[in-house]
């Protein structure tokens, strides 16, 4: 709340995020909150930093008005950092604990929900920032957490976002147009069959098939239990939409330009983008 509080009140905010796919979705957020609300902003894109090292010190520009600096790949913190006119958005250390668990899970929420929560303190009914909504877990698909056996941030993100009615999950058969080069030694022959087949098998038959589909990938390595869970079971789609975000993100990230300058350029284009549409 404080911080929805201090961008509430600033006469000019300077957003500011890198020119990687995680920055872009992180700032939609934003913009798309101060844009509902009628907030005085301008858009920085500064230059990438997927592929520079975590302690590299960018020098931010000397501007005018409160500064919010998006920066998805700083190490992750246990508490924020809000100055006067200085607003560091990084990924938040947090404890989880479910109700049909005693165990406490330990995660990071990435920038994209946190700029997500932001945004619905912004602009609860903002017609732009629902649009948003959708994608308010990419980041948690995107960072390397989900690698890993299990991911508690991702999981409460996407069954949350299922609840309010912001996403649909679907198994891989029910997936309109999947792309699955993200699944090492899949079968793809053989989802097109199961697909044209998928309506008429009850559930059994279903569960058959799908552990059948997926069989040559648990025999490979390159690919953790729980993102090849969400390829094939947990696909997030977004209503109205036919191409799964995993998908999405995917095709995004393959079409990132390498250069620099054409970096820049083509962040700020799908920015504008995702604020129109609310999917890549």
């Amino acid at each position: 709340m404080a911080i929805a509080d201090q961008i509430k009140t600033a006469k000019l905010v300077q957003l500011m995020a890198p020119a990687d796919l995680e920055g872009v979705l992180a700032l939609a957020q934003l913009e798309a909150a101060f844009l509902d609300i009628n907030l005085h902003y301008r858009r920085r894109v500064l230059p990438p930093r997927k592929h520079v090292s975590r302690d590299h010190i960018h020098e931010l520009p000397d501007v005018d008005g409160l500064i919010i600096h998006i920066d998805p790949f700083f190490e992750s913190q246990s508490t924020f950092e809000m100055e006067e006119n200085h607003i560091h958005v990084f990924p938040l250390l947090v404890q989880i604990h479910f109700e049909s668990s005693k165990k406490e899970h330990h995660g990071a929420v990435d920038c994209v929900a946190i700029c997500a929560a932001i945004a619905s303190l912004l602009a609860p009914d903002g017609s732009r920032v629902r649009k948003q909504r959708s994608l308010a877990a990419t980041g948690c698909w995107l960072r390397q957490g989900i690698d890993s056996n299990y991911d508690p941030v991702m999981s409460l993100l996407r069954d949350h976002l299922d609840r309010e009615g912001s996403i649909d999950i679907c198994p891989l058969p029910e997936v309109p147009n999947p792309v699955v080069e993200m699944i090492p030694n899949f079968p793809e022959r053989m989802l097109k069959r199961l697909s044209k087949a998928w309506v008429q098998m009850d559930v059994e038959q279903r569960s058959s098939a799908i552990s059948e589909l997926v069989l040559p990938t648990l025999r490979s390595e390159g690919i953790s239990t729980m993102r090849l869970e969400e390829l094939i079971w947990h696909r997030c789609m977004i209503p109205g939409v036919d191409v799964d975000i995993a998908s999405q993100l995917h095709a995004a990230n393959v079409n990132w330009p390498e250069d620099l300058d054409a970096a820049r350029v083509h962040a700020s284009s799908i920015a504008d983008e995702l604020i129109i549409n609310g999917h890549l």
